[in-house]
């Protein structure tokens, strides 16, 4: 009875999605839910099974917050402030205090939607009308989803290749294909952990024939939906994460050549920040509605600041949960905070010429004492608690190409090209760049320092947007996190987050991480 129910489980999570809607879907179809007697059997059904699909990712246990702000607190970015008490067993690396395994149940409820509904689409009645366009965009979003539930279970549970643990290593994450609709197909499915690299396969796979289908770009709002472009970065970036470096270049170049000039300026890249959308945006989560509004405990705006409007330091909206690192504000060019006077109330006494640090901002006391706070989140919408997300931006490809051509021993190495990638990130990020000092130190660079300081602008450039600790973990470097907290070395059962224990229970093929 005990494995009946669990192979169950994730039948019961789709068939509540397919039947009763989400309350959190985009706006793809003008309905909410779906009759359950032309489920998956007409154009709207597949239409409003595709948007429950994203609406998944507007949870706070993935892209509302904990696969953006959990990956800075477990990394060295993030220090936790117990103004709530949320986020420090993460950023203090307490065992088990990691990615949730809501991740493992959303995204196998997920994966599994998918699968149905791409079983479905080839029977749809002919009589429907269905055009080839139709069916490239309704594939072409399903591959883009399935390939991101699996890339992201991969970044909580198992490791990246050529970063590895031979000791503790128990695979990759379950790759199911398969829809299961009924209880008996659930029974018959007691799947197993492949190699590592088998899930990686599958991902590039499924990243690759969306890239086949859909369109070209999307930009602005539209960007919340799976475009060729969108695809093409997801490439470049697993690419990088697998350490195949000529494929992360490949594909960073198509993705820049068919995106555009996104790249904002020391100009415009401050409201780029506070605009609804992202310009630099090649996928993000769009919080459309009131009603998504994740509220004052675990929105990223409250996770990251006490600010409600930047620079009013009177109103006091959110915790301040997670601020910056003194290694982190040290990048950032901020001087002001030190191990001394950490504990009290925060002063910046000067900032570098990096136009990104003016995201970074004292925050009220009305939680405690001020902290410098990160306000990357901070109502873009108009409505407090309520912000897009960008998941992927330009930015990050021009990095990932930069570190596919700087990495030694790449099949794509090339540090001219590599030195080029790095200044069009700066000289479009420090007000001063081109000319100066650190110009001619940049020209002047050999590989390893070319490299660190890739490496360096990486950090400064997606702080607090849900990267740090997966970069680390793909490198195989320990989580340095000194002066706040200990040390965890890339040899720690901690790396890894703990896979459900029911599943791992009710499946004799599926082993669990190490330490739990």
């Amino acid at each position: 009875m005990k494995k009946y129910l669990i192979k169950t489980c994730l039948l019961a999570c789709f068939a509540a999605t397919l039947l009763t809607g989400c309350e959190k879907q985009l706006e793809i179809s003008p309905k909410q839910s779906i009759d359950a007697s032309t489920a998956l059997v007409s154009r709207e059904a597949i239409e409003s099974s595709i948007s429950g699909i994203y609406a998944r990712l507007k949870s706070a246990r993935l892209y509302g917050r904990d696969l953006i702000a959990i990956p800075e607190a477990l990394a060295d970015n993030g220090f936790a402030t117990n103004k709530s008490g949320r986020l420090l067993p993460e950023a203090q690396n307490n065992q088990g205090a990691q990615l949730t395994t809501t991740i493992w149940t959303s995204n196998y409820a997920g994966i599994n939607q998918i699968n149905l509904t791409l079983e479905a689409i080839p029977t749809l009645s002919p009589g429907l009308s269905i055009t080839q366009t139709e069916i490239n965009r309704w594939e072409g979003q399903l591959y883009f989803l399935r390939a991101l539930f699996y890339f992201d279970l991969m970044k909580a549970y198992a490791y990246f290749p050529g970063a590895v643990v031979t000791a503790l290593n128990k695979g990759g994450v379950p790759i199911i294909l398969k829809g299961v609709s009924t209880p008996d197909q659930a029974q018959m499915v007691f799947p197993a952990r492949p190699p590592v690299d088998s899930v990686f396969d599958q991902i590039v796979s499924d990243f690759s024939k969306a890239n086949d289908r859909l369109l070209n770009t999307s930009a602005g709002a539209a960007a919340s939906i799976a475009s060729k472009s969108a695809a093409q970065g997801m490439l470049s970036r697993v690419n990088l994460y697998r350490n195949n470096f000529a494929e992360a270049k490949r594909w960073s170049d198509s993705c820049i050549n068919l995106a555009g000039s996104r790249l904002s300026t020391t100009g415009t890249y401050i409201n780029q920040w506070r605009a609804p959308d992202h310009g630099e945006a090649l996928f993000q989560i769009r919080f459309a509605t009131a009603a998504e509004n994740i509220g004052v405990n675990e929105s990223l705006q409250t996770s990251y600041t006490t600010l409600v409007t930047p620079g009013i330091t009177t109103v006091t909206g959110g915790f301040g949960d997670l601020v910056p690192t003194l290694t982190m504000l040290a990048d950032l060019g901020i001087t002001g905070p030190t191990t001394a006077n950490f504990g009290t109330n925060a002063v910046i006494t000067a900032r570098s010429t990096d136009i990104r640090n003016l995201l970074f901002e004292v925050g009220t006391t009305g939680r405690g004492p001020a902290k410098v706070e990160c306000t990357k989140f901070i109502g873009r919408s108009g409505t407090i608690n309520l912000d897009n997300v960008p998941v992927m931006r330009i930015a990050e490809i021009y990095l990932n190409r930069a570190e596919a051509q700087a990495t030694l021993g790449s099949p794509a190495f090339n540090l001219a090209g590599a030195l080029a990638d790095l200044k069009t990130i700066k000289s479009r990020r420090y007000t001063d760049y081109t000319g100066s000092l650190q110009e001619a130190a940049d020209n002047a660079a050999n590989q390893a320092t070319l490299y660190a300081e890739i490496l360096r602008q990486r950090r400064i450039e997606l702080a607090f947007e849900g990267h740090r600790f997966f970069d680390l973990k793909r490198l195989g470097r320990d989580l340095v996190k000194a002066p706040h907290y200990n040390t965890v070395a890339f040899t720690d059962t901690r790396i890894l987050a703990p896979i459900l224990q029911a599943d791992v229970d009710g499946n004799p093929n599926l082993k669990q991480n190490a330490g739990y």
